[in-house]
């Protein structure tokens, strides 16, 4: 049978094909443990298909593709000091296919078919949760909360965050049909309802602060682009004088208490001094890629028990750059705080660009939660994630998107980007 390429990978008219396989990806990295190694190989099908007969998707400006993948590199390389080899040559695999399926997306899939995909996914998800899950006891800060179909509540907060940044870009940044507005409102009060039945103090700041992002550069896309500039400077040199004359009046004490947290952030600060004095045993290249975590090391078994993880996984450092050092060391930390800094740096020049729409508005917003997020948690160097997937998405397009717009030199552009046909 002949395969129409075009119909497969033209983000103009593929809605039809990458919309069902966003949904699928991100339902799948809610719930691949529950589901099981098929739903990995599902996940791997729908975006290394095309790759087989256009591998051009990845060797077209290759340059950012390389960089991003550059990361996945080094932990695999850390396979040679690793202290686990055999854990980090497999996580450190999936975690690279992770990159490569994202990429490819990216250049399959246009941002409003991403917005369409995430939010159908997103419902499911939260479908999924009412439908399986139910509350939990929190031995660390000893209150029940509603986790749905996960093992914890930040990560429904998490998700349902997702799915309303999702869905509020397809009422107010792009054009569509009002089936797709109303299936829109729809999810996000599902989301809303749940993400605050989560009480996941992280998941409300964050996704507070994304969706503050994601109305103010609404507004700034609306204005010429020497008015953009003026404006984000402005943004920048405001949010960051307020944050710091907020942290000396004790406002950070006072956020905590209202969201019954303590200064130790229920026991992050801990983890982190221990991390750090872990770390430091192997400073320059760390002990490798997901070495830390493995049973029988007594340092782990010693955290899992402090903080009633009976499972023996899914735990980690609570914060992105000190999980870092503790895998890879000086190097890998300055590897990911480099992503960190193209995190700020990219959504910032795209927003005042000559050419900025709808799809870098969402791309600010997503950009944000996850550098935001990534002081509690580490969503963007674990395989078979959201995080790592949308982050490697949002970069390579913002990488595009930024070349297209040199090539062009245009002068003015779109305000709003269509949503495609489907």
């Amino acid at each position: 049978m002949r395969v129409d390429k075009k119909r497969i990978l033209n983000p103009d008219c593929n809605a039809w094909y990458v919309v069902p396989a966003i949904a699928l990806s991100l339902f799948v990295f809610a719930y691949s443990t529950r589901l099981g190694q098929v739903s990995i190989l599902l996940f791997y099908s729908v975006w290394f298909g095309p790759l087989m007969f256009a591998p051009w998707l990845l060797l077209r400006r290759p340059w950012p593709v390389l960089a991003l993948l550059g990361v996945s590199a080094l932990f695999v390389a850390s396979v040679i000091w690793s202290e686990a080899p055999s854990t980090t040559l497999r996580s450190s695999i999936q975690y690279g296919t992770t990159v490569a399926c994202a990429l490819i997306a990216a250049r399959m899939t246009s941002v409003p078919n991403l917005a369409l995909g995430g939010s159908i996914g997103g419902l499911f998800i939260m479908i999924y949760s009412m439908i399986n899950g139910g509350y939990s006891y929190d031995f660390i800060d000893g209150t029940y909360a509603f986790t749905g179909a996960f093992a914890s509540k930040n990560q429904l907060g998490y998700q349902a965050t997702l799915a309303i940044i999702f869905s509020l870009s397809l009422i107010g940044l792009f054009r569509a049909p009002r089936p797709v507005v109303i299936f829109a409102v729809i999810t996000t009060v599902i989301s809303a309802r749940l993400m605050f039945l989560s009480d996941s103090a992280t998941s409300l700041l964050t996704a507070g602060a994304a969706l503050a992002t994601f109305f103010l550069a609404r507004i700034i896309v609306a204005l010429a682009p020497m008015q953009r500039r003026a404006a984000v400077t402005l943004l920048v040199s405001g949010a960051l004088a307020t944050a710091i004359t907020a942290y000396r009046a004790g406002a950070f004490d006072a956020v905590l208490a209202a969201f019954g947290k303590d200064a130790t952030l229920t026991g992050r600060t801990y983890l982190w001094n221990q991390a750090i004095e872990i770390g430091g045993a192997r400073p320059i290249l760390g002990l490798g890629y997901n070495a830390f975590w493995v049973a029988g090391r007594p340092d782990a078994e010693r955290l899992w028990d402090e903080f009633y993880i009976t499972g023996r996984t899914g735990f980690h450092f609570h914060n992105l750059l000190v999980q870092s050092f503790v895998d890879l060391g000086l190097l890998g930390l300055g590897a990911i705080s480099a992503i960190c800094v193209l995190l700020l740096v990219l959504p910032m020049r795209a927003l005042v660009a000559a050419r900025a729409n709808g799809s870098v508005v969402l791309c600010a917003a997503l950009a944000l939660l996850f550098l935001l997020r990534s002081v509690s948690e580490v969503d963007f160097i674990t395989s078979y994630t959201a995080g790592t997937f949308l982050v490697s998405f949002v970069l390579l397009h913002l990488f595009d998107h930024l070349r297209v717009t040199r090539a062009r030199n245009a002068v003015g552009g779109e305000h709003v980007t269509a949503l495609p046909a489907y």
